[in-house]
Formats: structure tokens, C-alpha cells, sequence
């Protein structure tokens, strides 16, 4: 009697949530979110897995944010800003089972400082007073100056955040991928504004409310923006001859007070970056080296901002 063995199927949604995570966990963010236009089920699977791998990209994986905030004229002259990371303000809150609408609207953000080869002695190196702990050491608070010309209505600050992979010294970049680059429109009006707010009120609103008036953003989608302290500078010598209804000229400073970028759009970056850096492993091109060197090769650069750098990967041959 010829023996039959019985034939079973198993539906893909008979499948447990643990086996359809695995799965999903093999995708790259952008080719797992659409999948949560499905089913029910899957949204909540793909929630999950995307507020984790948000948690996760905060940590920046061994990498450094710098920003380059620059009027064109300055660009040579104005250093890059290094960004220790803050927070995620609502990240804790949301948990696993958050709605993916609101993960999207999440910020992280960060403190821009000046690296050690652009800051003041005194900052650099602490005193035996403060090694001692009987003096708090001094913190040089990066800005920038702007300078509005009599009629002027606004002007331009050119706005670079790039995710660097540092090499084994300081000033060899592996990796340089950008987050956000664009232009920041600086008003007179506003100036004049953020300048009558007490520094108290300016901390306190841009820390609460990601849409407070202090952050100037870079581009429409709001993925990148900069939260500026803003100080009147003393005025010098008013012109002689000034039209009736024409502003005088007028000077303010920039505090960086902190840079918020949009958690989602730190993740993208941080994962075209792996995925970049492990399709093309092996030599990088320094523009201006005229040569292709291995990334065990230690050279030095010049201090330079990194939008001034252009690096390309090549295998080794």
C-alpha cells in the first residue's frame, strides 16, 4: 500500500512576531517603513523595530556631528563646531508601541563646541585652580557676529551638518556624509526680537517646543536646525546720513546654544554611511594628495572646514 504524506501549508500570518522581526530586520529603514502600510499587524511590528533602531542611532556608532555655520565671505575662516549629543526629548516617553507619525516628529539634539585647536588657552588647559577644584573651568561658548548694513533687511548664513567618521588621529575623516546643507536666512526684525528675550526665556522655550521662534531651521522639511542666543553689540558711531525710513547698521552675536537635528533623518544618514563605507572599504582619496591612500595610512590635515573637503572611497587594488 503506497504510503501518502499529507501536504501543509503555513500562511505568512501564521508566522510568530519574533521570525517576522527577523526578517524585517534585514531591511534597511527606508525599505521597512512602507511595509507598515500593509496590515494592521505589520505597522505595529515595524513600530517596534523602527523606535529601537532610532534609540540606537543616537549613539551616533563611533561617529561625531559637525556643523559649519558661515556667512560666504567667512567660509575659510570660521571653524567647524563638533556637537556632544543632549537628549532625544520624548524618545523614553514613546516606547515601542509609539505611533510611527510621532517617532517622525522626534529631535535629537546636540551642543556645538569649539575643538581644542580653536579655543582659547585658558580653555584648553585647565589651571592648577581648577584641577584642584576650588575654581569651575571656563567654558568658551562658540558664536558668530553678524553685521547688518544700513537698509539691510536680512542676511545669509550658509548652514553644513555632516556625519564624520574620525581616523586614528584628528583631522582624518574615513567617512563624511551629510545630513543637512542648505541656507539660513537671518531677519533684522528677528534679530531685534530674539535680542529682547531675557537668556532665561530663550533657554527655556527652545528646549520645550522644537517649533520656538529661536530656532532658525535649515530648508523646509525641518530635518536640521540651530537654536542661537542673540546679544545686541555695542553700537559705535551712528552714520551721518540716513534715509527716512532706512535701518541703521547694527551688529548682534550668535550664541550657539544647541543644534537639533530630526532623530529619523540621523538614522537614514547613519545607515547610507554603513552601508557606503562597507561597499567601498579600502583607499581614500584626499583631493589635492594626487594620490590613493589605505585607510591604515596615518597623514595629518590641514585645519580646514569639511565642506572644503572632498573625499572619494576606492578599493584597494
Amino acid at each position: 500500500m503506497p504510503c501518502v504524506m499529507a501536504q501543509t501549508t503555513t500562511s505568512f500570518n501564521s508566522l510568530p512576531n519574533e521570525l517576522i522581526i527577523n526578517a524585517f530586520d534585514s531591511l534597511p529603514t527606508r525599505s521597512l517603513l512602507p511595509l507598515a502600510a500593509v496590515s494592521r499587524r505589520f505597522r505595529g511590528l515595524v513600530g517596534r523595530l523602527h523606535y529601537y533602531r532610532l534609540v540606537e542611532s543616537t549613539v551616533l556608532q563611533g561617529r561625531e556631528l559637525i556643523l559649519e555655520c558661515y556667512h560666504p565671505s567667512d567660509r575659510l575662516s570660521t571653524p567647524s563646531l563638533f556637537c556632544k549629543y543632549l537628549g532625544t526629548n520624548g524618545l523614553s516617553e514613546a516606547g515601542e508601541d509609539a505611533n510611527m507619525e510621532d517617532l517622525n516628529q522626534l529631535y535629537s539634539r546636540f551642543k556645538p563646541f569649539l575643538g581644542d585647536e580653536n579655543r582659547r588657552p585658558r580653555a584648553r588647559w585647565p589651571t592648577t585652580r581648577v584641577i584642584e577644584g576650588t575654581e569651575a573651568p571656563l567654558t568658551q561658548v562658540p558664536s558668530y557676529d553678524v553685521n547688518l548694513e544700513a537698509g539691510d533687511l536680512f542676511t545669509q548664513l550658509c548652514a553644513v551638518t555632516n556625519l564624520v567618521k574620525v581616523g586614528p588621529r584628528r583631522g582624518l575623516f574615513l567617512s563624511i556624509d551629510t545630513v543637512g546643507d542648505g541656507v539660513i536666512r537671518v531677519w533684522r526684525e528677528w534679530l531685534r526680537e530674539q535680542a529682547e528675550r531675557s537668556a532665561t526665556e530663550q533657554q527655556r522655550a527652545g528646549q520645550e517646543r522644537p517649533d520656538d521662534s529661536s530656532i532658525l531651521w535649515i530648508g523646509s522639511s525641518k530635518d536640521v536646525g540651530v537654536r542661537f542666543r542673540v546679544l545686541l553689540k555695542e553700537e559705535g558711531q551712528a552714520p551721518l546720513l540716513l534715509g527716512q525710513n532706512e535701518d541703521p547698521p547694527v551688529s548682534y552675536t550668535l550664541e550657539y546654544q544647541e543644534l537639533l537635528v530630526r532623530t529619523n533623518k540621523l538614522l537614514l544618514t547613519l545607515e547610507t554611511s554603513e552601508a557606503q563605507q562597507i561597499a567601498h572599504a579600502g583607499a581614500m582619496y584626499f583631493a589635492g594628495s594626487d594620490r590613493y591612500l589605505p585607510c591604515n595610512d596615518v597623514i595629518r590635515l590641514p585645519s580646514m572646514p569639511t565642506g572644503m573637503m572632498q573625499t572619494r572611497v576606492m578599493p584597494v587594488q
